[in-house]
């Protein structure tokens, strides 16, 4: 997910990362940042935008992401 996250917003990378990071107020991703990282989910990991867009009020943090995602992949 790091290396995700590093593609929208390259500082990340240089960032000590850790799950409960809150992706708008710690890491700074914006709506545009958010939908970019979702088309790169979508691109790397072919999780389904329509779900994604759906869940995104249970996306507040890195651990919420990659719980939405794994159950929208079923852990692929």
């Amino acid at each position: 997910m790091t290396k995700l996250l590093a593609q929208i917003r390259p500082d990340v990378a240089a960032m000590p990362i850790h799950g409960g990071l809150r992706l708008e107020q710690e890491l700074g991703l914006d709506s545009l940042a958010m939908a970019a990282l979702a088309v790169r989910l979508h691109e790397e990991l072919k999780v389904d935008l329509m779900a994604l867009a759906e869940r995104r009020q249970q996306i507040q943090t890195i651990d919420d992401l990659v719980k939405v995602v794994e159950e929208l992949t079923n852990g692929a």
